[in-house]
């Protein structure tokens, strides 16, 4: 039973599909390029990314008298928001971050396994075929390693925990938790093992191109502090896409609730222009109901910016919260993926810290011309520091990608510096609860279903 743990995620959430249980079922076995590459064009599969960080996030604010109206279940959310030690307290619960991401995992893993021995005459369609996997692997241990281990340290990476890295589809295998260093590495190689595979661009952005490995690897050395690094991804993803949305061209449909979307502006996923590589959060309405922006996150905005103005409204199509605005997403989704907007705040932060304050300011100020009403919008000067604008590049990442999930992984690399660090405090239902720099419970549980199942997998510290 133990040894089958991760095939039984699988099955549970995936058993209908006709290539993923075929030892089980009889059903049909990939043996073609064709067939593999069917695999990886599964789009309801690989663009579920996390949904359990905005649970945690410092950005929101909830009500006790009001959760019960969370109808697709309360606890979760309120666990993360009071930041326990498990967020999924009963071990028959399933996470579903560390099941999809693993799901996807063992689909690339299937499909790496077969692709250099599969059937078939197309070339190109297996080297892009065999890049897809190689990229969607990388991204599900980029979000894994983030949520279930601690932030990529330097100093301490070669011993700190990440997640079990399984690297064909052997479901037979026990593995304990790789290192946070070993996870990353792991995901550089799958990214740029992947970057000549893939075509520039794709036609459906679900599917991972160059830009969007560029922009993931980018993002990835962010995270380890690698500043030329990214700087030099970072270009060159923005090199094949640099729309922004002028969001002085759209506003809410005219006569019609403001749930119902903005006038013109693309609300599926393969429309938007601004998408490099399509993932979005795995529940729809985390935010939908009984959920509010925080006073902190309010005050980051300036007058005239229609990030607010577009993402707080009077009600949703379940009707009004009690207290205050609605959160809304005006894409109706939260993206997690990469996008344009934070491509420019990652050249922007690599500049900052770089010292060239000069080039951080004119891409806030590219940015930002999109985002405010054009009577409102006041550039900012190119007379500050790189420290200065580091603050403002760090401002502006919290109000442009409020609704994606990045925050929390912000939060945890910022408070590797100390002048950097922040004390979360909150209260609920008459209790205080607060999340130190250094608390353990910045890093999600192992979900104890999983410690059940697998004894090598060791559990996180928890407060």
């Amino acid at each position: 039973m133990k040894k089958i743990f991760l095939l039984l995620i699988v099955i549970a959430f995936y058993g209908c599909n006709d290539y993923l249980d075929i030892e089980e079922k009889g059903k049909v076995i990939p043996e073609s390029v064709e067939d593999l590459n069917l695999l990886m064009a599964d789009y309801t599969k690989f663009i579920r990314s996390t949904v359990n960080v905005f649970f945690t996030n410092d950005e929101i604010k909830l009500y006790e008298d009001e959760v019960s109206r969370i109808f697709w279940g309360p606890e979760p959310l309120v666990n993360g928001y009071r930041w326990k030690d498990f967020i999924y307290d009963n071990p028959d619960m399933n996470d579903a971050d560390w099941n999809n991401f693993y799901a996807q995992i063992y689909i690339s893993n299937v499909v790496l396994d077969k692709i250099e021995e599969a059937s078939g005459t197309n070339e190109d369609l297996r080297k892009m075929t065999k890049g897809e996997a190689l990229a969607q692997r990388a991204y599900a241990y980029f979000m894994l390693v983030n949520i279930y281990g601690k932030h990529y340290n330097s100093a301490t990476s070669l011993t700190d925990l990440g997640v079990p890295l399984y690297l064909d589809s052997d479901i037979n295998k026990l593995k304990g938790r790789a290192t946070v260093e070993e996870v990353y590495n792991q995901i550089e190689s799958d990214l740029l093992e992947a970057l000549p595979l893939l075509p520039e661009t794709q036609e459906f952005p679900y599917h991972p191109s160059q830009g969007a490995v560029h922009g993931l690897l980018a993002k990835l050395y962010l995270y380890k502090g690698a500043w030329e690094e990214s700087l030099y991804h970072v270009e060159e993803a923005l090199s094949i896409n640099s729309f922004l949305y002028d969001y002085n061209d759209y506003d809410f449909i005219p006569g019609a609730p403001k749930f119902a979307g903005l006038l013109g502006f693309p609300r599926q996923t393969f429309e938007h222009k601004e998408t490099l590589w399509t993932k979005k959060a795995d529940h729809p309405f985390v935010y939908g109901v009984a959920v509010y922006m925080s006073d902190e996150h309010l005050s980051l905005y300036e007058p005239g910016d229609r990030r607010l103005y577009f993402t707080n409204i009077d009600a949703y199509f379940f009707g009004p919260n009690q207290h205050g605005p609605v959160i809304f997403s005006k894409e109706n989704y939260y993206k997690a993926g990469v996008h344009t907007p934070e491509l420019y705040l990652i050249r922007a932060e690599c500049n900052s810290r770089l010292n060239q304050p000069e080039l951080a300011i004119a891409d806030l100020n590219t940015l930002r011309g999109k985002r405010f009403n054009s009577d409102a919008f006041v550039p900012y000067e190119d007379v500050m520091t790189g420290e200065q604008t580091l603050d403002l590049v760090l401002k502006e990442r919290r109000v442009e990608l409020f609704l994606e999930p990045w925050r929390w992984f912000d939060l945890k690399r910022l408070n590797l510096e100390p002048n950097r660090q922040v004390t979360l405090s909150r209260t609920f239902n008459g209790e205080t609860y607060e999340l130190t720099p250094t608390s353990n419970n910045y890093i999600f549980a192992i979900p104890k279903r999983v410690i059940n199942l697998n004894p090598l997998v060791e559990q996180n510290p928890r407060n």
